[in-house]
């Protein structure tokens, strides 16, 4: 998973999407990381999510809605718990994306097929996502 490493990619991307927020005059900016990212990606770890928070904040002073929030509300639960929340909720997962190679379906070779596939497993869900490839031992 190293390898998927961007440097400051979400710093990037939430950014972007706070511009969007501010001039949208949204109240919520979301961000998916979840505690199993913490130990590869610096900038999916909470004191990173509260500087960045703040730093939207300062630099949108004034254009910001009143009660403005950049939330992560999976980054202290698992991939299997997020899983298994959404079986809960109905999410319709075929609909849903993990896969990094893109394409029109999952390869199922890398890291976050990998993944994908495990949490599903752990969770005792059967995962409806089409793969290109079968899982192999190597990773």
């Amino acid at each position: 998973m190293r390898v998927t490493a961007v440097p400051t990619r979400n710093a990037i991307m939430l950014s972007v999407a706070a511009g969007v927020a501010v001039a949208a005059k949204a109240d919520t900016v979301a961000f998916g990381a979840h505690a199993g990212d913490h130990t590869i990606y610096p900038d999916c770890r909470p004191g990173f999510l509260e500087q960045l928070a703040r730093t939207i904040r300062v630099g949108n002073e004034g254009f910001l809605v009143e009660d403005f929030q950049l939330v992560a509300p999976f980054l202290t639960v698992t991939k299997t718990d997020i899983v298994t929340a959404a079986a809960e909720m109905g999410v319709p997962f075929e609909l849903t994306w993990s896969c990094y190679k893109g394409g029109d379906v999952h390869c199922g070779t890398c890291g976050t097929c990998w993944e994908r596939r495990e949490a599903f497993e752990r969770a005792g869900i059967t995962d409806p996502t089409r793969y290109a490839a079968a899982p192999t031992r190597e990773r």
